[in-house]
């Protein structure tokens, strides 16, 4: 009798555990089908209060189910973009008027690069161990082993590098960061060869600031910066406001073009935020950018 309570309860425990792990695979595929919702809201303050309690929620449900790839990806994704929309808005915000606050949102904005690009790698990891081992042994495996991925397996790659990147766009008085680029630009890399067009264009994104966050002596090259940010544009239609946000900030800042920086802002504030739907946020994102960079002329040039 009592072993068969006991093969009884021991069935009960496994059930529960199979349809307790069901219900969160089914929640990661609810997750992942109703990201677009946060995607469209057009609200800031709403979308980044809101932000962190998604990322904490998306934990939760992944600290339950580890080996849910889904979970990983989401948050490898949503760590990297709010730390690229809404804190280096702050960090724009407040690095000539508030240091201590500016200090605060670069410490956090690191750290969500960080997550994300942790949270990527273990993605990668779950769908292809040979690609994450060739990451920690240098540029050559890397490159041969990025050479076999195809289009389908891009994505977790491009969040991932993007996460890493960002981060080191932040730590630049950093030794590791600074020599962990190669292979950041090497997975980006494979993203524009076999899908260019990804997320807005987000590879030429990638090497628009690439090429033109830095001197010639060191790599910068305007020509293939203005030529990056052309092809990212061209992928929306010109419909995604970040990139022009972006050359503002970046290129025509580094060429100390003035006239460009008030050309490229003046058609995002006259840009409706109904050109792309689908990226009310972002374009909501790069509008008050825009107007930052716009109210902090003065340290630019």
């Amino acid at each position: 009798m009592p072993s068969k309570s006991l093969a009884v309860l021991t069935l009960c425990v496994l059930t529960s555990c199979s349809f307790s792990k069901l219900a969160s695979n089914q929640t990661a595929a609810i997750f992942k089908a109703g990201s677009p919702v946060f995607e469209e809201e057009s609200d800031i303050h709403v979308a980044e209060e809101a932000g962190i309690s998604l990322l904490k929620t998306l934990e939760v449900f992944h600290r339950h189910n580890p080996e849910n790839p889904d979970y990983l990806l989401l948050l490898s994704k949503s760590y990297g973009t709010y730390a690229f929309g809404f804190l280096e808005n702050r960090i724009l915000q407040y690095k000539a008027k508030d240091p201590s606050r500016h200090d605060l949102y670069l410490n956090r904005a690191r750290l969500f690069y960080t997550r994300g690009k942790e949270y990527g790698l273990k993605r990668i990891e779950r769908t292809n161990g040979e690609l994450r081992r060739a990451i920690d042994q240098g540029l050559e495996p890397l490159r041969t082993a990025l050479s076999q991925v195809g289009p389908d397996e891009i994505e977790p790659i491009f969040w991932t590098a993007l996460s890493w990147g960002n981060y080191i766009n932040l730590t630049k008085d950093q030794v590791r960061s600074v020599s962990d680029l190669a292979i950041v630009e090497a997975m980006m890399a494979q993203v524009l060869k076999v899908r260019p067009d990804f997320f807005y264009g987000g590879p030429h994104l990638f090497y628009a600031i690439y090429y033109a966050s830095r001197p010639p002596i060191l790599g910068g090259d305007a020509n293939k910066a203005r030529q990056h940010f052309e092809e990212a544009s061209k992928a929306s239609s010109g419909k995604f406001l970040m990139v022009e946000a972006l050359e503002a900030q970046v290129l025509a800042v580094q060429l100390q073009d003035r006239m460009q920086f008030h050309k490229l802002i003046s058609r995002i504030e006259s840009t409706s935020l109904e050109v792309l739907p689908e990226q009310r946020l972002a374009n909501a994102l790069a509008k008050e950018r825009a107007r930052l960079l716009r109210e902090n002329e003065s340290h630019y040039f």
